[in-house]
């Protein structure tokens, strides 16, 4: 985000997503995945080779 002039499409999207999984206990990987990286400044590499190894 800081290095864009504009918003990435999807940025907002992923914390509300996150918020409501979480309230209805709902299991989704990824949207976890990508939350964990753009706000909670996770590194992405490990992060989705994580995610990849949970998937298989």
């Amino acid at each position: 985000m800081m290095e864009m002039s504009m918003v990435a499409e999807g940025y907002y999207a992923v914390k509300s997503a996150y918020k409501l999984n979480q309230e209805y206990k709902a299991n989704t990987p990824i949207i976890d995945a990508v939350y964990a990286i753009l706000y909670e400044g996770k590194d992405a590499k490990s992060t989705f080779k994580k995610l990849t190894e949970k998937l298989d």
